[in-house]
């Protein structure tokens, strides 16, 4: 498929810094997938949602299908640490870099157009293990207001190119649910977010996305206890985002100074599906019980994954300051004896 990326000001920089990144060891999570929200060919600013939607969508069944990819979320977080705006415009070649950068092996594009109330997707799908090379590339046709069958039908095709089945589809929801629910986590205003969460819930009640998705964007706002007790409700159950409620919830019992508890919800995170931001909460734990060695092997991990590298160096130096409060402590006790 000829790629429509166009050069951004900043390429030749970000080319070298992947270029750099490449040069050293390979990242432990190579065959993550990334799936880069669609350019708009051709339709309105009205539909100009609809590529990050499928993008975010397709993300999910990946998420369903235990699939490692690199969420929408983690794409935004990387943005914010480099300094770039929110959809920054790629050429093809720095984009390889940015996925290979957050330990992607595979690399999915595309376009859609918006005509007449259908809307056409084209994806290609790219291995990038060595030189960047076509897996495929396909064509999907549906009506404008069903996301939802869209986002299924591209899926199915996803898994097929890259030699996985789809061992499950998507939670069964009606089109209108699910369109509100991507509008709601790829929305930038927080009172926005919450509208279409709470739209979603509406139309379906047991959208337990909505519920762990509307959870976080509570917590955020500092609604603490609606935020809790929705993500009480989900502890036990299996659904996509599981691994975000999760963490979520062991946030909380961190907080609470139930240690043992949120180590545990943080490994069941991880289990659900690796990520920097569990590995992270699990240094912070570690460096709560004063464990520095364990906090510090988390870190590793976490920086593996090429974001939330803010976080990291500020619990890394949290780690060199309990280390130099150690120092004296250790040499009086020394003395003593």
């Amino acid at each position: 498929m000829k790629s429509t990326h166009r050069p951004c000001l900043r390429l030749h920089t970000l080319v070298l810094a992947f270029g750099l990144v490449l040069a050293a060891s390979a990242p432990a999570f190579a065959q993550r997938i990334l799936i880069y929200p669609l350019e708009q060919e051709k339709g309105s600013d009205s539909t100009r949602w609809i590529g990050t939607g499928l993008a975010v969508g397709l993300d999910e069944t990946l998420s369903l299908n235990r699939l490692p990819n690199v969420p929408y979320e983690e794409l935004q977080a990387y943005y914010r640490q480099e300094g770039l705006v929110g959809s920054p415009e790629f050429s093809l070649s720095a984009l390889t870099g940015l996925a290979r950068q957050l330990g992607a092996g595979i690399l999915v594009t595309g376009e859609y157009r918006v005509e007449d109330e259908r809307m056409a997707v084209r994806l290609e799908v790219l291995d990038l293990s060595e030189d960047p090379k076509s897996l495929g590339n396909w064509e999907e046709r549906e009506v404008l207001g069903n996301l939802l069958l869209m986002t299924r039908r591209l899926s199915r095709r996803l898994h097929e190119v890259i030699g996985r089945r789809v061992a499950e589809n998507p939670p069964a929801v009606s089109p209108g649910a699910f369109e509100s629910y991507i509008r709601g986590r790829i929305a930038e205003d927080p009172t926005l977010q919450e509208v279409y969460l709470r739209g979603a819930l509406e139309i379906e009640p047991g959208y337990d996305n909505a519920r762990c998705q509307l959870a976080e964007v509570l917590k955020a706002a500092g609604e603490f206890q609606e935020s809790r007790e929705l993500l009480e409700q989900l502890e036990p159950q299996t659904y996509p985002k599981a691994y975000k409620g999760l963490l979520l919830l062991a946030q909380f019992r961190m907080t609470e100074g139930d240690f043992p508890e949120a180590r545990r919800l943080l490994l069941a995170s991880l289990e659900a599906r690796e990520g920097a931001e569990a590995h992270i909460e699990l240094a912070r734990l570690y460096l709560n019980e004063r464990k520095p060695e364990e906090a510090s092997r988390e870190l590793a991990v976490a920086e593996q994954f090429g974001t939330m590298q803010e976080e990291i160096e500020g619990l890394k130096e949290a780690i060199r300051q309990e280390a130099e409060k150690a120092e004296p402590e250790a040499a009086e006790s020394a003395g003593e004896s």
